[in-house]
């Protein structure tokens, strides 16, 4: 099985990103990560190699030669940052890292999405999920993976009075995590998804994820 895996990391500070980076930084498989961000990280680590980006501006080509793997946990939301900046996070930036890694020769695609994501949803978060999904697929990257998780249970820095009410109430009796996920769970089976020896297109539904995370 092939080791020494360079990995590029668009959106390492999100709840998932953090432990994703964290994952892969420990993982003796990985040799190097590049994440991408606005700012300077407050991360140093032998392994890691931080470039501040524009996303707005659009990604040079630089950022992604000689990578084996690009992994996208961006994301936001329509209550955080209203329909036009949802859009531009959730299908413009993603679609531009998508593009550009197939361009630069990146042979793995590792997406977060989410549970019911579908193209034909009247929804406009599901809509664009399962949008980007799509198109990522038609890239016909050596591999392409897709994650469709429940709800994840963290702690997040920005969160409702609710929202942390119902995941607390998740955490307690959603036992068999059918409708929910530890983000160590999901960052987990990520990393160990990078080392699968398949090609091709695939979905991996909340369950699919736990059971790759406990994969040796």
């Amino acid at each position: 099985m092939a080791t020494g895996f360079r990995v590029l990391l668009a959106g390492s500070t999100g709840e998932t990103g953090k432990v994703l980076l964290q994952r892969l930084l420990d993982d003796s498989r990985v040799s190097k990560v590049r994440t991408l961000g606005r700012r300077e990280s407050t991360i140093t680590h032998e392994k890691l190699d931080h470039k501040i980006v524009d996303f707005e501006a659009g990604l040079s080509e630089d950022v992604f030669l000689e990578q084996d793997v690009a992994m996208c946990t961006l994301g936001t939301t329509r209550g955080k940052s209203g329909k036009e900046g949802f859009l531009r996070v959730d299908r413009d930036y993603i679609l531009d890292f998508a593009t550009k890694s197939k361009a630069a020769g990146v042979k793995q695609f590792h997406l977060l999405s989410s549970q019911g994501a579908n193209a034909d949803s009247s929804f406009l978060y599901l809509q664009t999920k399962g949008m980007v999904d799509k198109k990522v697929h038609e890239m016909e990257f050596e591999r392409a993976v897709v994650y469709r998780p429940a709800v994840l249970l963290c702690d997040r820095q920005e969160s409702r009075w609710g929202e942390a009410v119902s995941r607390k109430l998740l955490g307690w009796f959603d036992s068999g995590r059918r409708m929910s996920i530890h983000v160590t769970d999901l960052a987990q089976g990520m990393v160990n998804s990078i080392f699968k020896e398949q090609e091709g297109n695939s979905i991996l539904t909340n369950h699919d994820i736990i059971a790759r995370a406990k994969e040796a």
